[in-house]
């Protein structure tokens, strides 16, 4: 199973971006989670677009069960967001590549928002999770995937919220 998920938000493609390149955004995201915003750096790239880089650390209770049993503690885990310049109609595309320090996974996914006007967006994610832990890495793959689904549900509900209370 891949990561999969569209969901409409009633913001434009503008509002939703201005949001992902806000720290205060990713701090209120990583509050949701039960994880801590241990840096975030945005870089403008070439031709309007950028790059978003984070660092999250949480507990590894907070891990599908099956991880947790692997992982001990606190787990560091990395983002890179690169954003793509709006086409002509204003969408953008998100690609994105999230790593565990000292464990091998690794998921990477594209997001796009796709413009339906100024007052609404359709966002859709596309992914995969790679795990490359022997014996085990199949059963973790397959509980992470619903996992990180999950995040990207939050993501789009938490991101209109705050948009909303930014007002």
């Amino acid at each position: 199973m891949a990561i999969e998920a569209e969901k409409v938000i009633p913001h434009s493609v503008e509002k939703i971006v201005e949001a992902y390149a806000s720290e205060a955004f990713h701090e209120h995201l990583a509050g949701k989670v039960g994880s801590t915003l241990k840096s975030f750096e945005v870089q403008k790239a070439a031709e309007g677009g950028f790059v978003i880089s984070s660092v999250q650390q949480m507990p590894a209770d907070k891990l599908p069960a099956l991880a947790q049993k692997v992982f001990k503690g606190n787990v560091t885990v990395s983002i890179t967001d690169t954003w793509s310049a709006p086409d002509a109609a204003g969408s953008r595309r998100s690609d994105t590549e999230v790593a565990i320090s000292g464990a091998p996974v690794k998921s990477v996914a594209a997001q796009n928002l796709h413009a339906r006007g100024e007052a609404e967006t359709l966002s859709t994610v596309r992914g995969d999770v790679e795990v490359k832990v022997p014996l085990i890495g199949k059963k973790l793959k397959a509980q992470a995937e619903p996992y990180i689904a999950k995040f990207v549900e939050l993501q789009a509900k938490e991101v209109s919220k705050f948009i909303k209370n930014q007002g």
